[in-house]
């Protein structure tokens, strides 16, 4: 038996365990609301309860899918000023790549899966539209480490717009790569079984089709 994991499930497991809401939150009342709220969506995750598109998570869709379209030679009406000026920015550095590539392997105990935003020659690329950033904010995903191990590639670059401008933020594949990543997983693993109610959706919703 296998898990599926995704890099999905890893930050919403990441985000839950990980936020000091407090030290987000001056006003108590309100760190609580908001580690119940992270408590919820990371049962929601496990259970695979879809809930509807959030403004931030559609402002996301939008904007990716404005740089399709504009690497793609064609015109967009979906973002205009600054953030128009930073999807063009990404459109001309994925232009000529392959987009959406469904990525999948095989350990011993999990399967890995993701979905890349584009391939290009030899590097994956994901593109993120945030509110505000902080270098290095990507550092803790599993994602691009699942990624270039899916791929069988030696880098990863996250593009990310604020809006206003364009960050980025690299990654390569060495030996240690796959180590380091199945070191993560273990340990939400051994997280989500330490508790039942965890454990019972995982092993319902999560558990690989062979």
């Amino acid at each position: 038996m296998r898990y599926l994991i995704t890099p999905s499930l890893y930050g919403s497991y990441l985000y839950y365990t990980s936020t000091d809401f407090n030290q987000i939150y001056a006003d108590a009342d309100k760190a609580e609301q908001a580690e119940q709220k992270a408590y919820q969506d990371w049962l929601n995750c496990l259970n695979k309860v879809k809930t509807p598109t959030t403004e931030a998570q559609q402002r996301g869709i939008d904007f990716e899918d404005a740089v399709r379209d504009l690497s793609n030679g064609l015109g967009t009406d979906l973002i205009d000023g600054d953030e128009l000026s930073t999807a063009e920015a990404i459109a001309s550095i994925v232009e000529g790549g392959m987009w959406q590539e469904v990525l999948k392997k095989e350990t011993d105990n999990y399967l890995l899966y993701g979905r890349a935003d584009v391939i290009k020659q030899d590097t994956i690329y994901d593109i993120k539209r945030v509110s505000s950033y902080d270098i290095g904010k990507y550092s803790k995903s599993i994602q691009h480490l699942l990624y270039m191990e899916c791929a069988g590639l030696d880098k990863f670059d996250y593009l990310i717009s604020d809006g206003k401008s364009v960050y980025k933020e690299t990654y390569t594949r060495d030996i240690y790569t796959m180590t380091i990543l199945l070191g993560k997983i273990d340990l939400m693993v051994d997280f989500i079984k330490s508790t039942p109610e965890f454990n019972e959706p995982f092993n319902k919703y999560w558990t690989a089709k062979e």
